[in-house]
């Protein structure tokens, strides 16, 4: 390797809150020259979530600590099926000017991100894939079959970034060999959620009091879009079950479609307990993982991570997820820190749900056990994966050129 460090352009759709704090974490890193281009400027502005049905203006320091980049094409893009389909070609140039060794992209749904690719190779760059897909949700066998094809061409001349177990396994299914695949495994800021965790620990009655809770029986969360897939009415119903037998209390962290249907579900089937707190942003959900004594995420599909789980956990939570959830075999050591319950079972989470309420016991060595097993979920250990990636690709051309002088 030379002295200098390795130039690396990041290509990603739009700032997202969950990934500024790495870009920072590699920005310090004297391995690489990091540059972050955006084919839309739409999150760092006041943009409207279709999922969540509101307005949203993110509070997070998304651009802050590193080299963000939006070149003229990202301007008032918004955020749409036609922005995946519309080349930003000024983004491809910037890569087709020769001014980096190594090209990372964040999926491949954009054409912007394909031709970056085709123009990356060209120059004999190095390419890194960091994406979410797994394969726990079937697809018809014609789509199953154009996608192969095309991701095998992309996966023969480019190296994985897995975000975990799920997604390492959809690498190798389309074609990517093992030893160009390194853990760049999903995450957030552990440090800065612990650090909230204990500031607001002494606050847990006020907190609760908050949310409309004025006892002590556990409080189940769900935080996410009330949307289909994300099952929130399953979920009504198991904690129904549940609240038949002991004092428990339900809050939903967030809105979306679906939202008029739980309320009328709660109030057809008469379940008290039930709070519906609405949106909160990122400086707001904190409070609500400290008032609380589980996270529960019964996705039914697509949920391709769920990194409201490592929130969770980092603040000493146990988890309980469906079986469809990315994350299950990574963060849920099923009967240590938490359960996986099949998605379609309602018995399955009523269950669940009913264990960790009866037992507070239960509840407390699970929540030490999730801050055990998050602790490996860094955001450190992630750049650590990123920065190997790079650097594994220019210790290679340097063996390449040795040899060919040799020879």
């Amino acid at each position: 390797m030379s002295g200098r460090p390795l130039s690396v352009a990041h290509l990603v759709s739009h700032p997202i809150p969950y990934f500024a704090p790495l870009y920072r974490e590699l920005s310090s890193r004297p391995e690489i020259d990091l540059t972050v281009y955006f084919y839309s400027d739409a999150s760092a502005r006041a943009f409207s979530d279709a999922e969540f049905g509101r307005t949203i203006t993110w509070d997070a320091a998304l651009l802050d600590g590193y080299r963000a980049t939006f070149l003229p094409s990202a301007s008032r893009t918004e955020l749409s099926a036609r922005m995946l389909k519309q080349p930003n070609w000024d983004v491809v140039r910037e890569i087709a000017s020769g001014r980096f060794d190594v090209l990372w992209v964040h999926g491949y749904a954009h054409t912007t991100t394909w031709l970056a690719v085709a123009a990356a190779r060209a120059r004999g760059m190095r390419v890194l894939i960091r994406d979410e897909q797994t394969l726990l949700h079937g697809r018809p066998a014609h789509r199953r079959a154009l996608k192969a094809g095309a991701l095998r061409a992309l996966y023969g001349q480019s190296s994985a970034l897995y975000i975990g177990e799920q997604n390492r396994r959809y690498f190798a299914h389309y074609g990517m060999p093992p030893e160009r695949m390194f853990a760049a495994r999903y995450c957030v800021d552990n440090g800065r959620l612990r650090d909230v965790a204990a500031a607001l620990r002494p606050r847990r009655r006020e907190l609760r009091a908050g949310f409309g809770v004025d006892d002590d029986a556990p409080i189940v969360l769900f935080s996410g879009k009330l949307i289909e897939k994300k099952q929130p009415l399953m979920l009504v119903e198991a904690f129904a079950r549940v609240r038949a037998q002991h004092p428990c209390w339900l809050v939903f962290a967030g809105d979306g479609a679906l939202r008029a249907a739980a309320e009328q579900l709660v109030a057809r089937l008469g379940v008290p307990g039930v709070r519906f707190a609405g949106f909160l942003d990122q400086q707001q959900l904190p409070a609500a993982y400290a008032a609380v004594d589980m996270v529960v995420l019964p996705s039914k599909l697509h949920e391709t991570w769920g990194l409201v789980v490592n929130e969770a956990m980092n603040f000493g939570l146990p988890v309980i997820v469906s079986d469809k959830v990315g994350c299950a075999e990574d963060l849920v050591h099923d009967g240590r820190n938490g359960f996986v319950v099949r998605h379609d079972s309602v018995r399955q989470l009523a269950d669940a749900i009913g264990d960790l309420v009866r037992d507070g016991a239960k509840r407390a060595s699970f929540g030490a056990e999730s801050l055990r097993i998050v602790g490996a979920y860094s955001i450190e250990a992630c750049a650590d994966g990123i920065v190997a990636a790079c650097v594994a690709g220019e210790k290679r051309r340097t063996a390449w050129k040795q040899d060919a002088l040799a020879s």
